[in-house]
């Protein structure tokens, strides 16, 4: 893959067993991963997009030039 690939990644916490992890989700393909610490859920959610990559390398045009998000809460 030459060119530059990128996804939007929300992180949102959740209790797994009664304990806290961190749920990173990859809206552009549908899949999501966990970890216990941020950074391991990232670690995991990259390695969850390559499997994807490998199994279905099409996939990888969903993720090329993508332009930046903006992610924000809204207050009801």
């Amino acid at each position: 893959m030459g060119s530059k690939l990128s996804c939007g990644v929300s992180i949102h916490e959740e209790e797994l067993e009664g304990k806290k992890v961190y749920v990173a989700e990859c809206a552009e393909l549908g899949i999501s991963d966990f970890g216990e610490s941020i950074d391991e859920t990232l670690n995991n959610l990259k390695e969850a997009i390559n499997l994807v990559l490998e199994e279905a390398p099409e996939k990888a045009e969903l993720l090329e030039n993508q332009e930046p998000l903006l992610i924000t809460r809204l207050f009801l």
